[in-house]
């Protein structure tokens, strides 16, 4: 057989999420390889490369390929812990190993965890999926009438946040503004008062008002108050389900040279949707 020949390899799955296979990463922040297991299609009927069994991909002809792969990354659930569809750096990574070079260990039904910055092991390709630190929000509004404040005092009102993107609780973030505090209202009693809020109970935020520096009692007018709550979380992707592809471009390898692909999370509880676009497809470029 000659000509242009494709090959796609695939994994098996170990465990369900959602209706989809999944292939779990034991622990963040390492190198697992996924072992491909299963061979989708080979157009060269196993005469460039095949499946033998240490799930890796076996090269049988020196020559030049080409290579792509796609992981399907899962949105993580709300209340998984990273504040709903929070994640941190994800990674994909197409390997060699050079003939004489032992493998990654295969155990049917693991992944195996190969060093980060192994250098027995060629990357021919990679791909970084940032994580992002913003925070989720929920904004709220309400009419509050904080009165009279004597001098030294304070006034305050609990408000409850609705449900959005999170749901806020003690610990995390929280500010607020009221439209009748600034000097066209106040004057210049407005610089001696101090708004400041807190998340006191889960969905519940406790604004103050404090007249700490006037020598006076001030009087504030009702008006609107903003509120806007934030995570307190290290990141907040907000991903949704995602492919990511990576491509290695023209390589030249050699008969018995291996192929694996990597992946590394540092979301803890993360995993691999499992379906007919989490693959390693292998072309010859060269007939």
């Amino acid at each position: 057989m000659g000509g242009i020949q494709r090959g796609q390899f695939s994994f098996t799955a170990t465990s369900s999420s959602g209706g989809y296979g999944t292939i779990n990463i034991p622990q963040p922040d390492l190198v697992y390889m996924i072992p491909l297991t299963v061979k989708t299609f080979d157009e060269s009927d196993g005469a460039k490369y095949q499946l033998q069994g240490d799930g890796l991909v076996t090269v049988m002809k020196d020559g030049l390929y080409d290579l792509t792969a796609n992981i399907d990354w899962p949105a993580q659930p709300r209340d998984s812990g990273q504040d709903g569809y929070d994640t941190n750096m994800r990674k994909i990574m197409i390997r060699r190993v050079p003939v004489g070079v032992a493998p990654p260990v295969y155990r049917p039904g693991e992944v195996t965890q190969i060093p980060g910055n192994s250098k027995l092991y060629d990357g021919l390709a990679s791909h970084d999926s940032p994580g992002s630190s913003s925070p989720n929000a929920v904004r709220t509004s309400v009419h509050w009438v904080p009165g009279t404040i004597a001098s030294g005092g304070m006034t305050y009102v609990d408000v409850t946040l609705p449900v959005g993107s999170f749901s806020p609780t003690v610990g995390d973030l929280v500010r607020a503004s009221h439209v009748s505090l600034t000097e066209a209202v106040l004057g210049a009693a407005n610089a001696g008062l101090l708004i400041s809020a807190r998340m006191v109970a889960p969905l519940v935020a406790r604004v103050m008002i404090e007249n700490r520096y006037n020598a006076s009692p001030v009087a504030v007018p009702g008006g609107t108050m903003n509120l806007l709550a934030e995570s307190a979380v290290s990141t907040a992707g907000n991903n949704e389900d995602a492919w990511t592809f990576v491509s290695s471009g023209a390589v030249r390898l050699l008969a018995n040279e291996k192929l694996l692909i990597a992946v590394r999370s540092k979301s803890p509880g993360d995993y691999l949707q499992i379906d007919n676009v989490s693959f390693l497809r292998i072309a010859n470029i060269v007939p």
